[in-house]
């Protein structure tokens, strides 16, 4: 018998497996999403770090330019003052000797090589410290520049250094959350592996016992069916002995009436021969026999037992006789207790 694959047990197997696979696949999906953001989260701590690093990184290299910018300011306005003051030096030893021409030629100094010589050794040394002032500047301008310049260089190392660590940081994050989702998500595998070989099981239990029952269903048609057939045996077995017993019955009838007619065609010719050398008197009063019947029998059984040389029959045969009359020939009891002393036997105790 072929499986019902419509069966609504195999319906029931599926639907609950479905329904187990739904409920770990959204059980495992919440958790991975719950560590992606938990993944996101720490990268952007890690993020935020860097981007707060950098950004004190940018306010102290500020602070360090403020302060070098001061000092160089500073600087400037300390070679101000010194390009200042070896000015008013140089004015102050010019006019040593007086400030104009009239003093000069009134102290007979106009048009002398020491008026001359002295104005340029003053110019010269007005120059020098000027020079000198200038040198120093540059000089400090030059180390101000270096700074500014290192305090740049280390703001950038260091930043690097925070970028380093910050990928550092989120690799390691991302390597953590791909092991945690390779993990989850092969555990996850497992599972559906796991459910789908139970419910595999469970469904091969559905088909197993489905096709006993078709088994069990096939085993009692047939067995219904072959007792079907051996009551319809049985009936067709069952009529035919009542065919033979009625057409047995019919020939035994017959035979029994062809039996009666040659009794009575025999007990004729005894009644013709009027032959009593068998000692046995039809016309006796002490048989007291009236029924035609009873006296063909006793007729015909004398002649059978001339033929065969007997001179009496046994008690067996008597009442065998005795009960066809009584069957056949509804003969009463009185004539058949008659036909009994007839020959010698009491059929008194075979009536009952």
């Amino acid at each position: 018998m072929a499986v019902n694959y419509n069966d609504e047990r195999f319906q029931q197997v599926e639907n609950e497996k479905q329904e187990q696979l739904n409920q770990y696949n959204q059980t495992y999906d919440d958790l991975l999403a719950e560590r992606e953001e938990l993944t996101q989260q720490q990268q952007d701590l890690v993020n935020q770090w860097q981007q707060t690093q950098n950004e004190n990184l940018d306010k102290q290299l500020q602070y360090q330019q403020d302060l070098i910018n001061q000092q160089k300011e500073e600087a400037n306005k300390q070679y101000q003052d010194e390009a200042r003051s070896a000015y008013t030096d140089y004015r102050k030893e010019i006019d040593r000797y007086g400030v104009s021409r009239e003093q000069q030629v009134a102290n007979g100094l106009g048009n002398t090589g020491y008026s001359e010589s002295s104005n340029v050794n003053m110019y010269n040394t007005y120059q020098n410290r000027l020079g000198t002032a200038k040198e120093s500047l540059s000089k400090a301008y030059l180390e101000f520049d270096n700074a500014i310049r290192e305090a740049q260089l280390t703001n950038d190392v260091t930043k690097a250094e925070n970028a380093l660590t910050a990928l550092q940081q989120n690799l390691q994050i991302a390597l953590e959350g791909f092991n945690y989702k390779d993990t989850t998500t092969q555990n996850k595998l497992n599972w559906q592996q796991q459910i789908n070989s139970d419910y595999y099981n469970r469904y091969q239990n559905v088909l197993n016992q489905i096709n006993y029952e078709n088994e069990q269903a096939e085993a009692l048609r047939q067995y219904n069916e072959q007792m079907a057939f051996q009551r319809e045996q049985a009936q067709l077995a069952q009529q035919q002995w009542e065919k033979e017993y009625a057409l047995q019955q019919q020939q035994l009838a017959y035979q029994k009436e062809q039996d009666r007619i040659a009794n009575a065609q025999t007990w004729a010719s005894i009644n013709a021969s009027k032959n009593s050398s068998n000692g046995y008197d039809l016309n006796t009063e002490t048989t007291n026999i009236n029924n035609q019947y009873v006296q063909d029998y006793i007729n015909a059984t004398n002649n059978l037992l001339k033929q065969k040389g007997r001179d009496k029959p046994t008690e067996y045969e008597i009442v065998v006789a005795a009960k066809s009359l009584i069957k056949d020939r509804k003969v009463p009891d009185d004539q058949v207790l008659a036909f009994g002393n007839y020959y010698g036997y009491d059929l008194s105790k075979y009536l009952n």
